[in-house]
């Protein structure tokens, strides 16, 4: 019998790793996810392209408005680790589960993403929590 995946506030929450600065009405916000192996430089690529497409289709979309002003500058400091910044005017916005979405399916069909920020919303369901 599947059992269903709990979350405490720490693991939804943003965390302190989110760096988040406004200038000129801009707010620019960085992000971090910690992949549960090293990507290739293939799956790398394929997440810059994943979070350009999330901008373009944000940006040019009605339903979501065009909050966002610059495509999304990804880094990867290391071979497990992408740092992510989005810039927009509002930090308000469907947007958000949109990204969300798409951050939950590169986890599960790319490569599993241990820590968003400080958020283990998008590990995976670890075997010693599968077996209580």
């Amino acid at each position: 019998m599947d059992k269903k995946r709990t979350y405490s506030v720490a693991d939804l929450d943003v965390g302190a790793s989110a760096v988040i600065k406004e200038q000129n009405g801009v707010i620019s916000h960085t992000h971090t996810v910690q992949f549960e192996r090293p990507l290739t430089l293939a799956e790398r690529m394929l997440f810059v392209d994943v979070l350009t497409s999330f901008y373009h289709t944000v940006y040019f979309s009605r339903r979501f408005g065009d909050r966002l002003v610059g495509v999304p500058v990804v880094e990867f400091p290391e071979d497990a680790i992408a740092r992510y910044t989005l810039r927009q005017t509002t930090l308000s916005g469907p947007w958000k589960d949109l990204l969300l979405a798409i951050l939950a399916n590169f986890g599960h069909e790319v490569a599993p993403i241990r820590l968003h920020n400080d958020s283990r919303v998008f590990a995976p369901v670890l075997s010693s929590v599968a077996a209580d």
